[in-house]
């Protein structure tokens, strides 16, 4: 027999016990999940409600926890909430969508989802403190639409705006949080931008559509939301106001309430007057106000009419993404979409002292 049989022998051993070990076949459970990519999954809170019940999900390491609470829920937001946010079964009322102007506002558009960035926006011009305590006093602050989709952020975005709300009342100021067309195309079901650690849904965590649909929390808060919103002569909208919608002659209260309606119907496939508020010609998708944002641009008359019809002097909008905040029209429009989706460190628009500022993350501002 040749000596070097029983080392081939052994060799050939070796090489099917490493295949096997590599394929699973020994009995060792392949972790469906690395351990170094289970924090970057966790997510929540998400609450959904139903009757009086509450069903509370979190995703910690990897794993799906799941609370079940009867009336109201006492929900601590470490890192996000100076103190914990008492939520209830019932439906929150519609919020105010009309003010007198206030002496500061601070607007910020197209989060999507960068936390990070939007908390630095707010700690240099003096929002909130390292505390995350409301310190803008009586001043206005409003989000401009998209904080969904694209960026890692997006349920810790929301829950700390929805905290901050109450924050900002109790100190006279206010929280605007206006939906976007990102929040829409989620609602309905158009998942195509969400960033991984959402598009994989740990089993028995309920869908993105529901978690922001109406049996949610942040689902029912989202839908109380204001489509557009007036502080003074100044109208807040995440797209644009086509001539199109100016044509039916609704007036802003009315065109909120409808929206409501709408929230979580596709474009394509709402009908009746609702469907001109989820197209391309509706608040959430019109870019024609700006000369780049898109063709066949507004005319001066029909942003005139837009002026007139709402009774503001300047809109302010986002959706389109430019390199800096600017102004056009002669100071009828500002767009404030300045790019944080691309990982720029972000830019608002400030109003305070009767005048417009451009204003960056490093605490800088320049008048416009």
């Amino acid at each position: 027999m040749n000596s070097a049989t029983p080392c081939r022998s052994v060799f050939r051993t070796l090489c099917l016990l490493f295949w096997m070990l590599g394929c699973g076949l020994l009995g060792q459970a392949p972790n469906p999940v690395p351990p170094s990519a289970q924090t970057e999954l966790d997510d929540g809170p998400h609450v959904l409600w139903k009757g009086s019940k509450a069903r509370v999900y979190w995703v910690r390491g990897g794993r799906l926890e799941l609370e079940e609470v009867t009336g109201r829920v006492a929900l601590a937001l470490p890192g996000l909430a100076a103190k914990p946010l008492m939520l209830l079964p019932k439906n929150p009322v519609p919020a105010q969508a009309v003010f007198p102007a206030p002496k500061k506002i601070l607007a910020i558009s197209d989060v999507h989802g960068r936390f990070d960035t939007l908390l630095r926006l707010l700690k240099a011009h003096k929002v909130v403190d390292d505390r995350l305590r409301w310190i803008f006093g009586t001043g206005h602050l409003v989000i401009l639409g998209d904080l969904m989709d694209r960026g890692p952020g997006v349920t810790e975005a929301f829950w700390f705006l929805r905290a901050l709300e109450g924050a900002a009342r109790a100190k006279g100021g206010w929280v605007h949080v206006l939906p976007g067309n990102h929040e829409a195309m989620v609602a309905s079901g158009d998942l195509r931008y969400l960033h991984p650690k959402y598009a994989k849904t740990l089993e028995g965590l309920p869908s993105q559509p529901d978690l922001i649909g109406p049996d949610s929390d942040l689902g029912r808060w989202l839908r109380s939301r204001p489509l557009l919103l007036k502080l003074g002569d100044f109208l807040f909208v995440h797209g644009g106001i086509s001539p199109e919608l100016v044509a039916q002659g609704w007036d802003l209260k009315q065109i909120n309430t409808r929206f409501r309606a709408a929230l979580g119907q596709r474009g394509r496939s709402a009908e009746g007057e609702t469907a001109l508020l989820l197209r391309s010609k509706g608040p959430l998708w019109y870019r024609g106000l700006l000369p780049p944002g898109g063709k066949p641009a507004s005319t001066e008359e029909e942003i005139t009419q837009v002026l007139k019809h709402f009774r503001v002097k300047a809109i302010i909008v986002g959706h389109t993404t430019l390199d800096r905040v600017m102004v056009f029209h002669a100071g009828q429009v500002f767009a404030i979409d300045a790019g944080i989706l691309e990982g720029r460190p972000g830019e608002a628009w400030l109003w305070e002292g009767g005048r417009a500022w451009r204003v960056t993350a490093d605490g800088a501002r320049e008048p416009l």
